[in-house]
């Protein structure tokens, strides 16, 4: 009796392996998968292309027109310059007695980025310009949205039915969308020049001994001035 157990119970346990075999068709497979190192974080990505504009002004006139003025607001929010961005100012030659025309035109461009909070960091005269016109030099950056998994691209699956997945990803798409200027994510904006002579006298005044005191707050109020009433 006890033989016969013995056999049922292989026989049953056979039949159990088997069973279990056919259910998973594609065995699950242990690779490199399970301790390849992590993938490298995405990093916000961004394209550079030059852009130009061509103020023309009329004979004799040294300021913007209402013409101009729309001309340099739709190239600068077509190309997304904005403050913190620089450009760079290009003139023909001024030919006999046009140096003060040409200083005008170049003074009026020039104040009106800068209006807007954007540094022109060179100007330059050019035989090959065209005459009585002040080009505008600048930088259109136009931002590259990563490919992520699940978003904006389709998941795959690794040797163990993983999705992979890039780090950081979403993080960067988001900063990507929210960013005011994209020139930012290619370079960092340029300190405003410091008044460091103006800083420097209350150091001197320091190490003269000669500081002033600050003053105690008053705490008279209007209450009070008034005589009790």
């Amino acid at each position: 009796m006890a033989m016969q157990n013995t056999r049922l119970l292989a026989t049953a346990a056979v039949l159990l392996v088997f069973g279990l075999a056919g259910c998973d068709t594609v065995p699950r497979q242990v690779s490199y998968a399970t301790w390849k190192q992590v993938e490298p974080r995405v990093q916000p990505q961004a394209t550079v292309a030059p852009v130009r504009l061509d103020v023309h002004f009329a004979p004799d006139e040294g300021a913007l027109n209402p013409d101009d003025q729309s001309a340099i607001d739709g190239f600068l929010a077509h190309n997304q310059i904005t403050t913190g961005n620089s450009v760079a100012l290009v003139v023909a030659a001024p030919g006999p007695g046009e140096g003060k025309l040409t200083a005008s035109r170049v003074s009026a461009v020039q104040k009106n980025l800068e209006s807007r909070g954007i540094m022109v960091e060179s100007v330059l005269a050019v035989q090959s310009a065209e005459p009585g016109t002040v080009s505008v030099l600048g930088k259109a950056t136009k931002v590259q949205l990563p490919a992520c998994a699940g978003y904006n691209a389709p998941i795959t699956l690794d040797n163990e039915y993983r999705p992979v997945m890039q780090p950081g990803c979403y993080n960067t798409m988001d900063l990507d969308l929210m960013v005011a200027n994209p020139a930012d994510l290619v370079q960092g904006r340029q300190l405003p020049p410091a008044d460091a002579e103006y800083s420097a006298q209350f150091v001197a005044k320091y190490r003269a001994g000669a500081a002033t005191a600050a003053s105690a707050p008053s705490t008279t109020s209007a209450t009070s001035s008034g005589g009790g009433q």
